[in-house]
């Protein structure tokens, strides 16, 4: 294989692996909210929306010469505001997601191990909370290690699980679905198939071959989508009405408990490497750009989830919608500005995307739309 081939299927496998987290195991419950049609409708329009975010970063970076964040990046092109926008957005964002990985992440690990140790599921997340911030704190270079493998491990598992899946799929479960939710899904897919944090590192991969660069983003992104809305239609179709909100519990009563180990050890898999990876970020996000200790950074960023855990904060479903939709939303916004921005002040010139900024403005009224209703709809539910 190519040396450029080789770094081009690196960083389309890492882009891969940074979206198919645990947001997929919401996708099934979500779907199950507006039927297979306005499912399907979702994932493409969606789908298309995150795919012009990956690429409009990826411009973004390509047009700076130094190695910014968002936040920074924000700054140099839109302005010093929009970089503290980004700054909350970004550190908001990752507690909820690390949030979300807590309660999702026990739940997977009571599925596993309850037959043997026992324990009701409070302990296991209260138990992983802990042991996956420890981890952070003291082993970078085995997380970096254990991320690898347990990427690898999940796709496998993934397309494992689709493949047994679909024998036992009933047609019938997607048209005996009333519409009952038309936001939820919203925050959830976006959630889902979410990979920025990924479009940097892919940079460095691919050292400046921007054709390269474009095709992995390209490709990555729309696998992943292809395999998240397998895996939600797959899991949906065989549990039907027992769908349930970590997706892995409802198999169980179908496919029996060998499947549902199965599927509780790639949901971990999934959670253990979006929860790394997330709290490393945020971690050199306060130890570097707001100039706190390593000990204060690392405190902030599993500490201020696990007291929200704490206090009550347990529906998974409801936590990455919210998340997907607001936080999400404003970040995708800002990339959505900055590629406005390269593209006004031709930095890239004759070597630019090329896609029109009328995609970029649109994408800006639908994510600042459905980040609005989130916000709205939530107050709402707070108030009854």
């Amino acid at each position: 294989m190519k040396k450029d081939t080789k770094r081009t299927v690196l960083a389309t496998a890492q882009l891969v692996g940074a979206i198919i987290g645990v947001g997929v195991f919401g996708v099934p419950y979500a779907l199950s909210k507006i039927g297979p049609v306005l499912g399907l409708a979702y994932f493409a329009l969606l789908g298309a929306i995150q795919l012009l975010q990956h690429l409009f970063f990826a411009e973004a970076a390509i047009a700076c010469p130094e190695k910014l964040r968002l936040p920074g990046l924000a700054e140099r092109y839109i302005g010093p505001g929009a970089k503290h926008i980004a700054a909350v957005a970004t550190i908001f964002g990752y507690w909820a997601g690390l949030l979300a990985y807590m309660v999702v992440g026990g739940t997977f690990l009571h599925i596993l191990l309850s037959p043997f140790l026992g324990g009701q599921p409070f302990v296991y997340q209260v138990a992983w909370s802990l042991g996956g911030a420890l981890l952070v704190y003291f082993g970078l270079d085995i997380v970096s290690r254990v991320d690898f493998f347990a990427t690898v491990g999940l796709l496998v598992a993934m397309i494992a699980l689709i493949a047994i899946g679909v024998p036992h799929v009933q047609p019938v479960h997607f048209f005996n679905t009333a519409i009952t939710d038309l936001v939820l899904p919203y925050g959830v897919i976006l959630f889902s198939l979410s990979g920025l944090p990924a479009i940097l590192e892919m940079e460095d991969i691919l050292k400046g071959r921007h054709t390269h660069y474009r095709f992995a983003i390209t490709v990555g992104t729309l696998l992943a989508t292809v395999l998240t809305a397998a895996f939600g239609y797959v899991v949906w179709g065989v549990t039907g009405a027992g769908v349930t909100q970590d997706a892995v519990i409802g198999l169980r009563g179908v496919l029996g408990d060998r499947i549902s180990v199965l599927a509780a050890a790639f949901g971990f898999l999934a959670v253990s490497t979006s929860f790394f990876a997330t709290a490393i970020n945020l971690q050199s996000t306060i130890q570097y750009d707001y100039k706190k200790s390593r000990f204060t950074a690392w405190l902030l960023t599993g500490g201020v989830p696990f007291v929200i855990f704490l206090w009550g904060a347990k529906n998974f479903v409801s936590i990455i919608s919210f998340s997907g939709a607001v936080f999400g939303g404003v970040t995708a916004v800002l990339v959505a500005m900055l590629y406005i921005a390269v593209t006004k002040k031709k930095l890239l010139k004759g070597n630019a995307l090329g896609v029109p900024l009328g995609f970029a403005y649109l994408s800006i009224a639908i994510l600042s739309t459905g980040a609005a209703y989130e916000i709205w709809t939530s107050a709402a539910r707070l108030m009854k």
